[in-house]
């Protein structure tokens, strides 16, 4: 369903990244936002490696470790990816750290296993990777470069899918309906 909706919205961008390449550079209000957006999407996706590299040996469901595996592996690329165009737009270097409260999700995970295990992890990332879609949306309407548009457009549409189906998974494996009454930390 959340693809239905941004297909438009994909091709849209798509189009109107093409009319980028002759535009002048960046204004210095873009260069500053990029810079900022990158970084703080670098170490954003970072806390979701984290706690997703914790999945191994702990879910009970094979199809949550399947999702862990996924998050683990497109958002290491997305960080890769994210660091080579500080580099290159930017002349700027860029490696991943945990915040506090990350580090304090991810202390949390790494005390659990099995079902308590599962619902932590998917509140967590479904909290998470609401934050990602909001960060995603601000880069939709403020970056400068095509590239940043893509991931952003594509950010929302992976995510948005994944939280979804986690919703799914815990009102149907655990009755979870309300996520502001679940434990979170």
């Amino acid at each position: 369903m959340l693809k239905q909706i941004l297909l438009p919205a994909l091709v849209a961008l798509t189009l109107t990244a093409t009319s980028f390449a002759a535009a002048p550079a960046p204004e210095r209000d873009q260069r500053r936002f990029e810079i900022r957006s990158l970084q703080m999407m670098i170490d954003h996706h970072f806390a979701a490696v984290k706690m997703s590299e914790l999945c191994d040996g702990r879910t009970v469901h094979a199809e949550l470790q399947q999702i862990c595996d996924d998050i683990e592996t497109s958002q290491m690329e997305e960080i890769v990816m994210m660091q080579s165009w500080l580099q290159s737009w930017y002349g700027i270097t860029h490696q991943p750290k945990l915040d506090r409260k990350s580090q304090r999700q991810v202390q949390y995970l790494s005390t659990l296993t099995g079902e308590r295990f599962e619902k932590a992890y998917m509140a967590l990332m479904i909290e998470h990777h609401s934050m990602a879609v909001r960060m995603a949306l601000e880069i939709l309407n403020e970056a400068y470069h095509p590239e940043m548009l893509n991931m952003a457009a594509m950010t929302l549409a992976k995510q948005g899918d994944e939280i979804a189906q986690m919703r799914l998974w815990l009102q149907q494996w655990y009755g979870i309906n309300d996520l502001d009454h679940h434990d979170r930390r």
